[in-house]
C-alpha cells in the first residue's frame, strides 16, 4: 500500500508540473483559430468555417504531450447572406473540441458557442459570444506499472472526472484592426478521483486579451503585429507577441512567448483552404521540455 501511495502521488505531482508548464491546450492554436478561446469569433468573417489541428511536443525521440483541435462555425442564415448587406447584424453558432494527452492523463474539452455580431457602421462591428463547456479528465490505468498491481484502490478507483462550466467573449473589429477579450471556466472546479488531496487537479479561470493591427504596405503585402495577454495557474499574466507578413499568396510570422519560447509560423491559402504550420523553440526548460510542432487546416466558405 505504501508503494502504491507513493506511485500515485508521484504521478499526480508529475502531472501537475506538466499542467503548470502547459497551463491549457488553447494557446498553440490561437494564431490560426482564435475561436478556441473566444466564443464571440464564431462565424465572424465567414459564413461557414471548419478547422482541424494537432500539436505535438517532441522530447528526445518521444512525444510526452499531444494536443488535438476540431472546430466548426456557421451563420444559420448563410443561404440568405448573398442578398443581404454585409453590414447587417447576424448570428454565429459554433462548436470546439480540444483534446490533450499528457502521459496517462487524457483531457477533453467541448464547447457549444452562440455569438451575435452587431454592425456599428460600414467598417466596424461588435461581436458578443457565450459558450457552455464540458471538461473530462481520464486516467489510463492500463499504462501504469505499480509495484502492487492487485491493489483494489487502483483497479476499482475512479479514473474519470467531469466538470461543467462556461465562458464569454467580446470583440471589436474594424477594417484593419481587432481587439478582443474573453474568459473561460468562469466557475473553475476541481477534478477529483478519490478522497485523497493528492488525487486532485484544480482548474482555473482563463482570461485572454488580444489585439492586432494590419498595416498595408502595398497591394500584395501587409504587416500585422499582434499580442495576446493570458493568465496562468500561478495567477500571473503571460503574453504572446508576434508579427506576420502577408504576401497575399502566403504568410510568414515570428513571435515570442513570455515563458521564454520563440515560435515561427507559416500559412498557405489555396482557394477556400488555409494550411498552417508552427514550430515552438524553447529558450529555457520553464516553458516545455522539447520542441513543439503545430499543424492545422482551415476551410472557409463565404469569406
Amino acid at each position: 500500500m505504501r508503494y502504491l501511495k507513493n506511485i500515485v502521488l508521484t504521478i499526480f505531482v508529475l502531472s501537475a508540473q506538466l499542467l503548470r508548464a502547459q497551463d491549457f491546450p488553447y494557446q498553440y492554436f490561437t494564431h490560426s483559430n482564435a475561436m478556441v478561446n473566444n466564443p464571440s469569433l464564431a462565424a465572424i468573417n465567414s459564413q461557414m468555417r471548419a478547422d482541424i489541428g494537432t500539436y505535438n511536443l517532441w522530447a528526445s525521440g518521444f512525444k510526452p504531450l499531444t494536443d488535438n483541435m476540431v472546430s466548426f462555425s456557421i451563420s444559420p442564415d448563410f443561404r440568405k447572406q448573398a442578398s443581404r448587406s454585409q453590414y447587417q447584424n447576424r448570428i454565429g453558432l459554433g462548436a470546439v473540441f480540444l483534446n490533450e494527452k499528457t502521459g496517462p492523463f487524457n483531457l477533453n474539452v467541448f464547447q457549444m458557442i452562440y455569438a451575435y455580431h452587431i454592425s456599428m457602421d460600414k467598417s466596424t462591428s461588435l461581436s458578443l459570444g457565450i459558450c457552455g463547456m464540458i471538461e473530462n479528465i481520464r486516467i489510463d490505468v492500463n499504462s501504469l506499472s505499480p509495484l502492487q498491481p492487485d491493489d483494489p484502490r487502483l483497479l476499482n478507483g475512479n479514473d474519470k472526472s467531469f466538470l461543467f462550466d462556461g465562458g464569454f467573449g467580446a470583440t471589436l473589429q474594424g477594417g484593419n484592426y481587432q481587439i478582443s477579450f474573453s474568459a473561460l471556466n468562469l466557475a473553475p472546479g476541481v477534478f477529483r478521483f478519490n478522497k485523497s488531496a493528492s488525487a486532485e487537479i484544480p482548474g482555473f479561470r482563463k482570461l485572454f486579451i488580444a489585439g492586432n493591427y494590419s498595416f498595408k504596405i502595398s497591394r500584395q503585402f501587409h504587416l500585422q503585429p499582434a499580442i495576446t495577454l493570458r493568465n496562468s495557474r500561478q495567477h500571473n499574466f503571460n503574453y504572446d507577441a508576434s508579427v506576420a507578413s502577408d504576401f497575399n499568396y502566403f504568410a510568414l510570422g515570428i513571435g515570442y512567448r513570455s515563458e521564454k519560447s520563440i515560435f515561427a509560423f507559416a500559412q498557405i491559402p489555396y482557394k477556400d483552404f488555409i494550411l498552417s504550420y508552427t514550430t515552438e523553440n524553447p529558450l529555457s526548460s520553464v516553458h516545455m521540455i522539447g520542441k513543439g510542432h503545430t499543424f492545422s487546416l482551415a476551410w472557409n466558405y463565404g469569406k
